[in-house]
């Protein structure tokens, strides 16, 4: 046997296959723009390697805002090579482990544009569904300070919210109106979920249910600094709420780098790995110590910690430690590739 079939039948047969987990922002993309690096290591994966061979892997990332078909329709856009919804996780995708939770249930969330996340929080099975635009427009002096746009009106959804009682808020996306948004997170908290009913003293008790889908405070755009995120947007809150009431509100929290998140973005990766149950050579790339390094070293995946994002190592060490360091996207897939090849 030659050392290349030796090295093929290495990765291809080994008792845990070779994976690969990619952040996206940072990583592959930086704004609305595709980085170089990014379109030459996922065709690697995709079979223009040596062995010549497909190798698996997931998108996984704390943005979110849209429905998974359409993020990924951009992605494959942008990257020049098609995106399979099987193969993407957004911050608010896990949210589909616990729907059933909620399902008949009246739930507001929080973020994206118009009403485009009700539609998504819809597709993945909650059937009543409301935001905070839709609680403006039912009474204006809920905030004063806001005025419907125009697209904005035709996104809402009438009801009357004296009769409602919602059981959860789920912040999906950053949300794009801070103001009104925590105005009606504190209400409905306070009055137990009816907007406008009268307060309670006890917040110990969790009368409504409160999740956040990704705790990035920052995040890498094409913006020469960092930008805020939805962990600022969840601190804002909760700087509010305690000045309001004494004590912070308890939460749920996904996105990376917890538990519930790598752990439903392993059940994804044995759906591609036909039932293999060991994920040991699972290799995370990420950008940002915070979440991608801290989750995967977690979870016990390698991790690859680049440059090209979130992380800037003029700044100091990372504050926590990866399984090896590189420029780019394109130098990760490479280094790990030869450290799977090893005999």
């Amino acid at each position: 046997m030659s050392l290349q079939s030796a090295l093929l039948y290495d990765i291809t047969q080994a008792a845990s296959p070779l994976a690969f987990v990619f952040d996206i922002d940072g990583v592959l993309i930086r704004g609305d723009n595709a980085l170089p690096a990014a379109k030459r290591a996922l065709s690697i994966l995709e079979g223009d390697n040596r062995f010549g061979i497909k190798i698996p892997y997931l998108l996984l990332t704390n943005g979110g805002g849209v429905s998974e078909s359409a993020r990924c329709h951009k992605l494959s856009q942008q990257l020049g090579i098609k995106i399979d919804t099987e193969r993407y996780i957004q911050a608010h995708t896990v949210l589909k482990s616990v729907v059933y939770k909620y399902a008949d249930l009246p739930v507001l969330v929080l973020g994206g544009k118009g009403d485009t996340l009700r539609k998504v929080a819809e597709g993945y099975g909650f059937k009543h569904v409301y935001t905070t635009l839709d609680i403006l427009a039912w009474n204006r002096s809920v905030c004063p300070l806001h005025n419907h746009t125009v697209e904005e009106r035709e996104s809402v959804k009438s009801a009357d919210f004296s009769q409602i009682c919602i059981a959860a808020i789920i912040v999906f996306h950053d949300p794009r109106n801070w103001v009104l948004d925590i105005q009606v997170m504190c209400d409905l908290i306070q009055s137990g979920g009816v907007v406008g009913g009268p307060y309670s003293g006890d917040h110990t008790r969790k009368a409504v249910d409160l999740v956040f889908c990704n705790p990035d405070l920052i995040w890498k755009s094409d913006f020469d600094r960092p930008r805020l995120g939805q962990g600022a947007f969840k601190e804002a809150f909760q700087g509010v709420f305690k000045s309001l009431t004494g004590a912070p509100y308890p939460y749920t929290q996904f996105g990376k780098p917890t538990e519930a998140t790598y752990r439903f973005a392993e059940q994804v990766l044995r759906g591609q790995l036909l039932g293999n149950t060991s994920l040991d050579s699972v290799y995370m790339v990420g950008d940002n110590p915070e979440s991608d390094i801290a989750g995967a070293n977690a979870a016990r995946w390698k991790s690859i910690l680049v440059r090209t994002g979130i992380y800037d190592p003029r700044q100091g060490p990372p504050s926590h430690r990866p399984t090896h360091e590189v420029e780019d996207v394109e130098q990760a897939v490479q280094w790990a590739l030869e450290q799977e090849s090893k005999p």
